[in-house]
């Protein structure tokens, strides 16, 4: 009996040798492995900014407090100088005095589970209140870090910059292209936990920092941003129409404003695809009139015309089947080149168009970016549509030169007016300046070469015409601006209706660039299904004088100094034709309707 009584006495010192001394260790780390939590650094989205570093989409740091329900009940604080527990009750009580939360909903969600370790209990506070929360000392009551997306600049910039949403994911705008660069790297930390629940300070921590994402800088300057979507906010009001854009770039390409209406509000906590379109780029439209720069480009540079050659316009001119018009009859027929171009007239296009080789039109129209998208790389970009000649019907060409049957952009079609503005030379519109590099410098993008379109001579002789445009020899003296030389032109074009897929209303546009004599901004307007007004010089023409007039002198460009050039924009057909025998006239050598169909 007693030799098995010692038997199991030394049984149990041996395990209790072995407890405290040989397996010290593994119960130690067994122990530590219970207390061990870790937790994710969230890493700041690196901030979007203008041309001048104005922020346009940042991160802000923000918290959200969560409770430990079998925890938050141990609260106790002095009451009438007298330590007292006040459980649950007195906690909601003294967060949302601090908070600013209703405290009844407050209790509710601690109540709601009191075997909860951890619920969300205030979402989106800011570090100071935080810190008003955390010196009330309440057990149970703890801080989660994010941050949060802000766009200081609101709905004037939205389309453009893009948004962030609560889950992190980028949707549209440079949010969305630039997103591996602005998104960072979280971090982690390592930290022991009690078994009540707090931090255990005086434990081994360690921590991996996270790494903020790095930030992106615009070509964009958000004054003008913000200047032409306020106009065009207005005149679509004002002209009870679908939509409308601004775009404003210089002579290099540089994309200073893309404004589009309507916009979005970043702020909300959702958002639709259909409402965060950006129209500027993913509209494809006819562009009218504007798309005549083309024709007139392609005209010159192969030798077809020049300024003063003669035009007899037509009251209707029967071509591939069709009875073509101009929008009203010509009050005087016998205009120039120059004069067919400034007046807006299909029927002189058609004259002197006509007469391009079929490839040779179309490779103009690539060449001057249609049927490409611009190279912005912003999502949704519609590259519009532009027919080869081989799939060309009867009346495909002749509605092309003068900018129906083809379908553009925005920002394609101010590439037509950079390239004439710039020489003859083309260059891709670019919209990011720079980004951050690893170590914090600014890495610049490099600047777009630039591709020969046009010769300088024809660029040249297209501005002189252009200048003709906002005057009240032109279609749109509203687009004048004091004190400068503006070249423009002027587009009322037919506008297919998405819904019954018919021609029932207009685009109104105008596009143009000063100062004539020294291009160095060009801006395009654009509103789509006015119902007050019409034209594109009534409905465009003055929205696009207020912010070229602005952009002028915010850029600090100086006024006009010397006088527009004089050409002819008619003829009497029966003076002399220069350089032919005796007795010929203009009206005999004048390109005229010679029964083409």
């Amino acid at each position: 009996m007693l030799f098995g009584v010692l038997i199991v006495f030394s049984l149990f010192a041996a395990q209790l040798v072995r407890l405290q001394g040989l397996d010290a260790a593994s119960v130690s780390a067994a122990a530590l492995d219970m207390r061990l939590r870790m937790a994710t650094i969230p890493a700041a989205r690196g901030s979007i900014v203008d041309a001048n570093g104005l922020p346009l989409a940042e991160s802000v740091e923000r918290k959200h407090i969560t409770v430990d329900s079998t925890a938050v009940v141990e609260y106790k604080k002095k009451v009438d100088g007298v330590t007292t527990t006040v459980g649950a009750q007195g906690a909601a009580e003294d967060i949302a005095a601090a908070t600013g939360r209703d405290p009844q909903a407050l209790l509710d969600i601690m109540q709601a589970n009191p075997d909860s370790q951890w619920a969300y209990l205030v979402k989106d506070v800011s570090p100071q209140v935080w810190q008003e929360v955390h010196a009330l000392g309440i057990p149970g009551i703890y801080a989660e870090d994010y941050y949060k997306r802000t766009y200081p600049r609101g709905s004037s910039h939205a389309p453009l910059v893009g948004w962030v949403g609560a889950g992190e994911q980028p949707a549209g705008g440079v949010e969305l292209i630039y997103n591996d660069l602005l998104t960072g790297t979280p971090g982690t930390k390592t930290f022991e936990k009690g078994g009540v629940g707090p931090t255990i300070s005086t434990a081994d921590h360690a921590e991996e920092p996270a790494v903020p994402g790095q930030d992106v800088r615009l070509t964009i300057d958000s004054d003008l941003q913000w200047y032409a979507y306020d106009v065009i906010e207005q005149r679509v009001k004002e002209a009870k129409a679908v939509s409308g854009y601004v775009v404003i770039t210089d002579i290099d390409g540089n994309v200073l404003a893309l404004a589009s209406y309507p916009s979005f509000d970043p702020a909300e906590p959702s958002q639709t695809s259909a409402g965060m379109r950006n129209a500027a780029v993913e509209d494809a439209y006819e562009p009218g009139s504007t798309g005549k720069l083309i024709t007139a480009a392609a005209a010159l540079e192969e030798g077809l015309v020049e300024p003063e050659t003669p035009i007899v316009l037509p009251n209707r001119l029967p071509r591939g089947g069709t009875r073509f018009k101009d929008s009203h009859d010509p009050d005087n027929p016998y205009v120039t080149f120059a004069g067919a171009l400034a007046t807006s007239s299909n029927m002189g296009t058609i004259l002197y168009g006509e007469a391009l080789d079929d490839d040779v039109f179309y490779e103009y129209e690539r060449k001057f970016g249609m049927g490409s998208t611009s190279g912005l790389g912003l999502p949704g970009e519609s590259p519009g549509l532009l027919w080869e000649p081989s799939n060309w019907g009867p009346t495909t060409k002749y509605t092309m030169l003068f900018g129906q049957g083809l379908t553009s952009n925005a920002l394609q079609q101010i590439g037509v007016f950079q390239t004439i503005a710039n020489g003859g030379v083309h260059i891709p519109p670019r919209i990011v300046a720079g980004t951050q590099d690893e170590d914090g410098g600014f890495v610049e993008e490099p600047a777009h070469e630039g591709t020969r379109v046009v010769t300088e001579e024809t660029a040249d002789t297209l501005t002189s015409i252009m200048e003709h445009v906002p005057t009240q020899d032109g279609t749109a003296p509203q687009a004048a601006v004091e004190g400068y030389r503006v070249a423009g032109k002027t587009s009322t074009a037919d506008r297919v209706d998405p819904k019954t897929g018919k021609y029932n209303t207009v685009t109104s546009a105008f596009v143009g660039f000063a100062p004539a004599e020294d291009p160095q901004i060009i801006v395009s307007v654009t509103v789509q299904a006015p119902k007050v007004g019409k034209w594109g010089g009534e409905v465009a023409g003055p929205a696009f004088a207020d912010v070229m007039r602005f952009a002028l002198q915010q850029q600090g460009i100086e006024p006009s100094t010397t006088e527009s050039p004089d050409i002819e924009l008619t003829y009497d057909p029966d003076d002399p034709a220069p350089g032919e025998p005796s007795g010929v006239t203009l009206g005999d050598i004048a390109i005229k309707d010679e029964g083409n169909d």
